[in-house]
């Protein structure tokens, strides 16, 4: 039995080796940016998680409808600063009451956060990703006043 010449390899191998990694290598490199992204992603959206809740809690301990609204839109600010989340303009805030602002009803947040993803440009997403969180809380019904 005879060995080719080579430690054991054939004269076509290393071509053949190198077409595969050329032919792999994208692919690697795209599922490498997707896990950036996703984990990018999950991380962002956790953090808004955190801020709606904060922001829901924040609105539905204050007086009335205007003040809820403010210190929602600073615990929303307050939580994304604090967890060093990049939102293009700020969290948007927006904030409801069911029926109406007014003991045991329930105040309705919802944050809107824009993620620059434009260094991600191998994926072709757009330079921006909208994340949207909602959070309930129920206005406190044993406040003075």
């Amino acid at each position: 039995m005879t060995r080719p010449s080579g430690g054991g390899r054939l004269r076509g191998d290393r071509a053949s080796a190198t077409t595969e990694t050329v032919l792999v290598m994208p692919a690697l490199i795209g599922f490498l940016f997707l896990l950036v992204l996703a984990g990018r992603l999950t991380d962002a959206r956790s953090d808004l998680v955190g801020a709606a809740n904060d922001a829901a809690r924040a609105a539905s301990l204050q007086y009335d409808a205007g003040s809820a609204a403010v210190q929602a839109q600073r615990a929303a600010d307050d939580s994304v600063r604090g967890e060093h989340l990049s939102c293009d303009g700020g969290p948007q805030v927006t904030t409801e009451f069911e029926p109406a602002f007014q003991r045991g009803g329930t105040v309705r947040v919802t944050v809107t956060c824009v993620v620059a993803t434009s260094d991600l440009t191998y994926l072709n997403l757009g330079p921006t990703v909208t994340l949207e969180e909602v959070a309930w809380e129920p206005i406190d019904a044993f406040r003075s006043q």
